[in-house]
């Protein structure tokens, strides 16, 4: 049972992703400001726990001597599915713009495709599609912008447009690494020939 901790961890992260973000739209949409900041710690509460568990899963299945394919290969889903639930409610409560709609697009196509990905070399071999470095920063940097949006509630009413500016960068450069990765992995690789 002890082994199954750190998949049961990741499947938290995969519930914690949509729970929270439904928490977050239920806030954005809240009748009293009561009500909005209720929910709002909710989903702050949610994430702070989904992003904990993104590093700690890893490590006890490492630690544990209980790393498995299914592991890996809910690992990474697991990510996506936590990142993408917030991103989505970032678009809706941005009404769409396209200063935050065309990251998250990017952000999203690639996770859809990668995800493709991976379900498709599943039974090709024993191991599943390996999670780069450059991968594991691109969701330090997605979870750099969830948790920058969570500490707009108190930069921005402070006087610090700078944050909301900073938070849409961060944003911007996460879809940037998403789109390099993606790319890193649907390029051939130049090997040596021969």
């Amino acid at each position: 049972m002890i082994r199954q901790i750190p998949n049961i961890l990741t499947l938290l992260r995969c519930a914690a992703g949509p729970a929270g973000a439904v928490c977050l739209w239920i806030s954005a949409s809240a009748a009293s400001e009561a009500d909005a900041e209720q929910w709002w710690l909710y989903a702050l509460i949610l994430f702070i726990a989904g992003a904990i568990t993104d590093g700690l899963d890893g490590w006890l299945a490492r630690k544990l001597n209980a790393v498995s394919n299914f592991g890996a290969v809910i690992d990474p889903i697991a990510d996506k599915i936590f990142v993408a639930s917030f991103l989505v409610v970032f678009v809706l409560m941005a009404d769409g713009w396209i200063m935050i709609a065309a990251p998250v697009a990017a952000i999203l196509a690639r996770d859809v495709v990668m995800t493709g990905v991976r379900f498709a070399r599943l039974g090709q071999s024993s191991n599943p599609l390996p999670v780069t470095f450059s991968a594991k920063m691109k969701t330090v940097m997605e979870m750099a912008a969830i948790g920058w949006f969570f500490l707009l509630r108190i930069l921005v009413e402070d006087g610090g447009s700078w944050a909301y500016e900073t938070w849409i960068v961060l944003l911007w450069l996460a879809a940037a690494l998403s789109l390099y990765t993606g790319l890193g992995y649907l390029l051939p690789r130049r090997g040596k020939s021969g």
